[in-house]
Order: C-alpha cells, then structure tokens, then sequence
C-alpha cells in the first residue's frame, strides 16, 4: 500500500454529549480508498463528572478497533489530543466501509468539541 499523497477527511462535532454510550458520527471514505486514523481529539466544553470517558474510532463488531482517547473528569477548556491508535499495516480502515465516532458514556454528565482525522490511501 503506497502512503503518499493521501485524502485527509476530518470530522468535527461541536459541543458534543459525552455521558451517554452512542455512536456520534458514522464516516465512510472515499471509494475504493482505505484508511487511517490520524489524531483524536476533544476540548471540554461542559465538565464531565464522576468518570473518564472513552472516544471510539471503530466499526459495529469492534468499537476501539482503529483507536481511542481517554477524556478524564475535567473542567471546561481542557484539551486533551494523546489518542492510541491502532498500526494501519495491521489494522487499516476497510474500503468503503462505515467507521463509527462513538462514546462509551462513561461520564455522568458532560461533552466536548471532538475532532477525528483520518488519512485514506
């Protein structure tokens, strides 16, 4: 697979809910190209409470599958950008299939700005 010259897609959710397990946003990439997880990232914009949360890149079968980041109890404003995510030589975004933004909702209360970067090759 040749890595030069991607399509970079990223995906922003403004003052997203955070506190409650759903999918967020369902993406598919450009057809026939597949892809990579660039960067995860969220800024607070409602305290969360009681409890991190995870952000999930993944598909139905398998939520984390391409990466994750962790958002801790916070205040309003922090940022938080240290996502793990999966290697693309093991583990690459499928063509043309769906990738879900999701949360586990493990927060009681809050939500954030949320961006995803993908690369398709």
């Amino acid at each position: 697979m040749a890595y030069h010259d991607p399509i970079y897609t990223t995906h922003t959710l403004k003052a997203q809910s955070i506190a409650t397990a759903a999918t967020m946003l369902s993406v598919v990439g450009p057809r026939g190209k597949v892809g990579r997880l660039e960067s995860v990232s969220a800024v607070v914009t409602t305290g969360t409470t009681d409890a991190a949360t995870e952000l999930r890149v993944g598909t139905a079968a398998d939520a984390d599958k391409f990466g994750t980041l962790s958002v801790p109890v916070a205040t309003a404003g922090n940022g938080y950008n240290n996502a793990t995510i999966a290697n693309i030589d093991s583990n690459p975004m499928p063509a043309n299939d769906v990738v879900l933004i999701a949360t586990d909702g493990g927060c009681t209360a809050g939500a954030a700005d949320i961006s995803v970067t993908i690369a398709w090759y």
